[in-house]
């Protein structure tokens, strides 16, 4: 699987990456340390978590390449992934959106800096 971050969504995504910042593709599902609650609708969600190097990423168990280096997922949220992902910008709203060339899987992902929070 290989994520395509676009022009755009790293011009949003580089304020927050650092040399130790680890980037994490999160399925908002209520599970693991990071998640506070799940979405209770059929939508699926997704967001962008930053983590210092130390953070604990144990729940976040497989690895992407993207244009931007490792993206850490949880394993079992690739089955609502394709082979080819896009984290692109809505030029509208100015929020990150996820595709496919399905469609759109998410078109509002949050990025989550929780490098403060330990």
């Amino acid at each position: 699987m290989f994520l395509n971050i676009s022009d755009q969504a790293q011009v949003k995504l580089l304020p927050y990456i650092e040399e130790k910042a680890v980037i994490i593709l999160d399925l908002d599902d209520g599970v693991g340390k990071y998640s506070k609650m799940g979405v209770c609708s059929l939508d699926t969600s997704f967001r962008i978590l930053i983590l210092d190097q130390l953070q604990d990423r144990s729940d976040f168990n497989l690895t992407l390449d993207s244009s931007m280096g490792e993206v850490y997922v949880k394993d079992y949220s690739q089955r609502y992934l394709d082979e080819e992902m896009t984290l692109d910008v809505d030029e509208r709203l100015q929020v990150l959106t996820l595709k496919s060339p399905s469609g759109v899987l998410d078109n509002n992902v949050p990025i989550v800096d929780l490098r403060a929070v330990q």
